[in-house]
């Protein structure tokens, strides 16, 4: 019996799912997973990078983190982003038929934001992405069309789930400033019912939950992001710029990149791929932020990913420019097969160290300054070293430092969480991010602490520390090993004022 496509459609994220699972927990947390793990530690209302959607996603999934192994946290996105690939089967089915659907989730499963990034990594992009879809899938249902009474609770569905995406993430404002700029521009009718502007009371209420504990504490978070994204800096940064061009390339698939802009090409010799109203749409709700991102990357730092919700927003209208093509499920299907093998090999190489070249350096202090993937190794293994050191030296009474927010996240989930230690952050805001707050929930430190930090963000604690505590002496010198081979160290210092 041959399956249908929306079959087939639940097979293949079903395969997926599997997939993610077995990266999820086979991986030690990156820099920022193991960060916004704090935001279900320690639960607000909006936090000093990003809002808190990210935070309740954990808390929910882990039964507020009764359940917090690296696995059971990612499911946070694993799951969610299982539902995103089904909404963009259902964008897919919806603007013609469901190979369209098909051809999109195929297309979702080689896109290393949408499958990676947002959908096995604990970012708040998770959330974003779900809710994001969510919200297009039912714009694109209404806004299109005449006003009519059954399309109200959709029009309001569509808002609401907007304000979810704005309080996971700001660049869903995006959304709704295509959303806005569609009806201004092309169906002006929806200005005149009040349902349209009711529906902003949702994203306005999660704007409002921002501002509010933003005043709480000075606008912090926009004075952080403005210094990272302001739009009147006009000072040439070419790095930026060619990482964040190489970066969306990259992150996106360069297949669906270079679809897209033939796409664009065939949009503006006025081919006829799906109805303009409709593809208006997804164009004005896409192409905002992808630009912006760039606009940016030419005067500050920027990230690749931070566009990537707006390539998977065009994933079906892809589907139909390509679904016609000889083969093309079987071909995209390969390509999923070899994307997985190579997720598989990554796995390995991380965890056991295949194919990359051991370090020369004879430097304890520096090994491993070099090697990214270290950021999601060892540090279980130092968690069992040091468990063991602590008990023997009687040191768990002792609180821990540290100068950043990383390593100072990992040293709290996998050093400080097993032993029931106390993590603080020493240093201004913009280095020690959320430990600001977190530091005002513990005791005053004493006049003495334990300072934790490893070869790869290795500081000297007397230039760190050295005019407050008077006596600094190194405790320990851990290994951590990858295969036979030492990968780097992890360094435990004893400073006290006295």
């Amino acid at each position: 019996m041959q399956l249908t496509y929306k079959q087939s459609t639940l097979l293949l994220i079903l395969f997926g799912t599997f997939l993610r699972v077995l990266l999820g927990g086979s991986l030690e947390f990156g820099n920022d997973e193991v960060y916004y793990w704090l935001y279900a530690k320690y639960p607000d209302i909006s936090h000093f990078d990003h809002p808190g959607m990210v935070g309740i996603f954990i808390q929910f999934f882990t039964v507020n983190l009764a359940f917090d192994s690296e696995l059971v946290i990612r499911l946070a996105s694993i799951i969610p982003s299982s539902i995103s690939m089904y909404i963009i089967f259902l964008i897919g089915s919806f603007i013609k038929n469901e190979k369209v659907g098909f051809v999109a989730v195929l297309l979702y499963h080689i896109h290393i934001y949408g499958f990676i990034i947002a959908g096995t990594f604990i970012l708040p992009d998770a959330p974003l992405v779900l809710f994001w879809l969510l919200s297009f899938y039912y714009f694109i249902q209404v806004l299109p069309h005449k006003p009519e009474k059954t399309s109200t609770y959709k029009l309001l569905l569509a808002f609401f789930f907007a304000g979810c995406a704005v309080y996971s993430k700001y660049q869903a404002v995006f959304l709704l400033f295509g959303v806005v700029l569609y009806v201004v521009l092309q169906r002006r009718i929806w200005l005149e019912k009040i349902v349209f502007y009711l529906g902003f009371i949702f994203p306005i209420l999660a704007v409002l939950l921002i501002l509010y504990w933003n005043y709480q504490h000075d606008f912090i978070s926009y004075k952080f992001h403005n210094d990272r994204v302001s739009l009147f800096s006009f000072s040439f940064n070419k790095n930026s710029f060619f990482r964040e061009i190489f970066g969306q390339f990259l992150y996106n698939n360069p297949y669906i990149v270079i679809t897209l802009i033939i796409l664009i090409i065939a949009f503006i010799k006025k081919k006829v791929i799906v109805k303009r109203e409709l593809l208006s749409l997804f164009f004005y709700c896409s192409f905002p932020l992808i630009i912006v991102t760039i606009y940016l990357s030419l005067f500050r730092n920027t990230l690749p990913h931070w566009s990537g919700v707006s390539y998977l927003t065009l994933l079906p209208v892809l589907a139909v420019f390509i679904e016609g093509r000889n083969n093309i499920s079987k071909k995209i299907f390969v390509g999923i097969i070899s994307f997985s093998s190579l997720l598989i090999i990554a796995v390995f190489v991380i965890n056991k160290g295949i194919f990359l070249p051991k370090s020369t350096t004879t430097k304890k202090e520096k090994l491993g300054r070099k090697d990214v993937l270290l950021d999601m190794y060892g540090w279980e293994q130092a968690s069992n070293k040091l468990t063991t050191f602590f008990n023997e030296e009687n040191l768990k009474n002792v609180p821990i430092i540290s100068n950043n927010w990383y390593p100072a996240a990992h040293i709290d989930y996998y050093i400080a969480r097993p032993n029931n230690m106390k993590v603080y952050g020493l240093g201004p805001l913009n280095r020690i991010h959320k430990y600001y707050w977190i530091n005002k929930l513990y005791p005053k430190l004493g006049n003495e602490a334990l300072y934790i930090t490893d070869s790869r963000n290795f500081k000297d604690p007397k230039g760190l520390f050295g005019n407050e505590y008077s006596k600094i002496s190194r405790l320990k010198t851990i290994p951590i090993l990858r295969g036979e081979n030492i990968v780097k160290y992890v360094f435990v210092y004893k400073i006290s004022k006295v």
